[in-house]
């Protein structure tokens, strides 16, 4: 059932941390689980009933060229707007707002376009209608505040404090903003027209300072940010563990399982979870030891070992190599005996016979020569 509520999806964002992940793709196209984070997203607004959609678009729109398709099979319109330079958070919901894309007199439901998360939208939306909120936060708790903007509550809700990236001593609240946001339209006319504007840092503590109504919910739904490499591997060995509401790309074949079209894996020991992609191929003998994604028309040889790893579209995996608790970008190649341990290899990248490569990233379109010892522990 559709519920009164319109949302927006905030992606414009370069997901510079995430580099060499992100060097040719947006961060909201990075994929989970075989499927891109936005469609996502956009999966779990339709099961929640949330039918009316804006996306918000800066960097390389126009890699997202076929996601309005992919909403309307979930059953949103969506509306694709496109800023014409970057405008910080509030900017880019005061820029769609001039664009026509909200109703005033509908709560609207903001999502920062590179989280992982399982918001319960109804409960979000009860608790902004019933407090009469103008800003309402659904926040998550995390142990480091130092990195995140920290509200502290009254025992209703009621927002008595924001710090933004505050030291430990300064607050004891570990509830911090999840990057998920319901609000009431009106309160965007506060924000400038066509200028750089954090909505967070410009026009929020303000709003607290005046105990204007805003309210924060907590409820231990499911967050994960995927700023760090070690983070977004965590996100996809999360929703293959089912620990979030996000479904990965393919058939459901067995528990934790998940298999695309025109896959080849006959004699492989292959331990759960996992997903793998449309027509990839796993030679007999090669070895799948859980937490593994594997994109599509991927190749892994006899005797190649894969743990807690993402490969993403057009990944080889010559003989004997070993891929642990690393991410392998689109079209690279991992030779024979080449070990790759908590690294990041980039597009096209080829890392040559007996190579070993520890928490390193290698950028896009590289080639390591045979017999190379590359660790770089300062860029994990």
């Amino acid at each position: 059932m559709a519920i009164d509520v319109q949302a927006v999806i905030l992606a414009g964002g370069k997901g510079t941390r995430l580099r060499p992940i992100t060097d040719e793709l947006p961060k909201p196209l990075v994929p989970v689980a075989n499927r891109p984070l936005i469609l996502h997203q956009l999966a779990h607004l339709a099961r929640a009933g949330v039918r009316d959609v804006t996306l918000a678009l800066g960097y390389a729109a126009e890699a997202f060229a076929g996601v309005e398709r992919d909403a309307a099979d979930l059953g949103i319109a969506l509306n694709v707007i496109t800023e014409p330079a970057p405008l910080g958070t509030g900017g880019a919901l005061r820029w769609c707002a001039d664009e026509g894309a909200f109703d005033p007199d509908r709560p609207l439901l903001w999502l920062n376009g590179d989280v992982i998360a399982a918001p319960d939208v109804a409960a979000l939306t009860e608790t902004h209608l019933d407090r009469g909120s103008r800003v309402t936060f659904w926040l998550t708790s995390v142990r480091d505040v130092r990195e995140f903007g920290v509200l502290e509550l009254g025992s209703d809700g009621f927002v008595e404090r924001f710090l933004e990236k505050p030291m430990p001593d300064e607050t004891d609240s570990h509830l911090v903003n999840a990057g998920i946001v319901m609000l009431e339209p009106r309160v965007i006319d506060r924000i400038p027209p066509d200028s750089f504007f954090s909505f967070e840092k410009q026009l929020l503590p303000g709003m607290v300072r005046e105990r204007e109504p805003v309210f924060g919910r907590f409820d231990g739904g499911y967050w994960k940010d995927t700023g760090r490499p070690l983070d977004y591997r965590k996100a996809n060995r999360h929703v293959l563990e089912g620990r979030v509401d996000w479904e990965p790309a393919g058939e459901r074949v067995a528990a934790g399982l998940w298999v695309g079209d025109g896959v080849k894996r006959d004699g492989v020991d292959l331990i759960q979870p996992a997903a793998i992609g449309d027509d990839t191929v796993l030679e007999e003998g090669a070895r799948l030891f859980g937490r593994t994604v594997l994109g599509r028309r991927c190749r892994v040889d006899r005797g190649a070992e894969l743990d807690g790893c993402v490969l993403f579209d057009d990944v080889v995996v010559e003989r004997n190599a070993s891929i642990i608790d690393s991410v392998v970008c689109r079209g690279a190649r991992i030779e024979r005996g080449a070990v790759v341990h908590g690294a990041i290899i980039g597009n096209d990248t080829v890392v040559g016979p007996a190579n070993e490569i520890r928490e390193a990233r290698l950028g896009p379109g590289l080639t390591v020569p045979p017999e190379a010892l590359l660790v770089d522990q300062q860029r994990r």
